[in-house]
């Protein structure tokens, strides 16, 4: 089974579609700091203050800690910062091993390694997202991922050869995801993947608005696919699964239908060869709009719709 069906789609998605758009490579920053690099002090939403605290865990990284609870204007609190963060409060650590969203004794740091088996020989063409996104005849196609959440599909495409846009809009995901990145980009079996992947925080509306008008000039600029993966309730068995719904369940508002639709809106708009959309096997047509032709797997499908170009 597709692994992607285990996990009941991302619960990120929604965030998407919730800020404003500053993008720029990620490629050598470092740590924490690589967010920096994907977003900008104005027009970035920023995380409620009551709702999340950024704990040092090193009084070493106490700048890279500083500069990320400016970014999001969250308090401080651990090592010389002050105390630890109480019970019941969503955090974001600061340490040498990476960046860590927890709460209560749970973690969660996204780490791209544990992609690896996935992109094996034979393991990658056998992924329902590749086989749905898949471009003839293009040599270097690109895509938009316009929810990219904590990555992972993006990290799929990407092996898969394509450039990839990372769009995401809540900034405590995207830092999460930045970090991510920049310690993949040093792990010499990740390096070569995660080169081709750019993140974008802020609203990916806008970023597919900014491809439609260069597009408009350019043809040859245009994303080859956009893939959108709107949150949608879904549960799985898996603890490590509960645990990521758990700790990031708070952090964004649910999708509406009003969203979905300007999102598919945007995406057509950058006239993409296809648009990839992840659903639930037995859910609704994004925005009611029915694909040229899906890629179902027991628990989700891939609807692909191909506009007239």
């Amino acid at each position: 089974m597709d692994e992607a069906e285990a996990s009941g789609g991302r619960p990120t998605e929604g965030a998407a579609r919730m800020g404003l758009t500053a993008a720029s490579r990620i490629d050598d920053a470092p740590r924490v700091d690589a967010l920096a690099a994907a977003g900008q002090a104005d027009g970035v939403p920023r995380v409620d203050a009551s709702a999340i605290t950024v704990v040092c865990g090193d009084d070493a990284l106490r700048s890279e800690a500083e500069t990320l609870a400016a970014h999001l204007g969250a308090p401080l609190t651990g090592c010389s910062a002050g105390p630890a963060s109480p019970a019941g409060r969503l955090c974001l650590k600061v340490s040498r091993a990476g960046l860590a969203l927890a709460r209560d004794g749970m973690e969660l740091m996204p780490d791209f390694a544990e992609m690896l088996p996935r992109i094996k020989p034979g393991a990658l063409q056998r992924e329902m997202l590749v086989k749905a996104a898949r471009i003839k005849g293009v040599e270097h196609p690109r895509a938009v991922d316009a929810t990219a959440g904590l990555g992972e599909d993006s990290f799929l495409l990407a092996a898969a050869g394509f450039e990839v846009t990372l769009c995401e809009a809540d900034p405590v995901i995207a830092a999460l995801l930045a970090d991510a990145l920049a310690r993949a980009a040093r792990d010499p079996s990740l390096a070569p993947i995660v080169a081709r992947m750019r993140l974008v925080e802020g609203d990916s509306r806008d970023t597919l608005a900014a491809l439609a008008a260069e597009g408009a000039q350019d043809p040859g600029a245009r994303p080859d696919v956009v893939y959108l993966d709107p949150m949608f309730p879904g549960r799985t068995k898996s603890a490590a699964v509960k645990k990521k719904f758990q700790l990031i369940h708070g952090l964004e508002r649910p999708a509406d239908p009003l969203d979905e639709d300007a999102l598919l809106r945007a995406a057509l708009a950058a006239r993409p060869r296809k648009i990839v959309v992840k659903r639930p096997v037995k859910g609704p047509h994004l925005a009611g709009v029915k694909p040229s032709h899906s890629i179902a797997g027991k628990a989700v499908r891939y609807d692909c719709i191909v506009p007239p170009r």
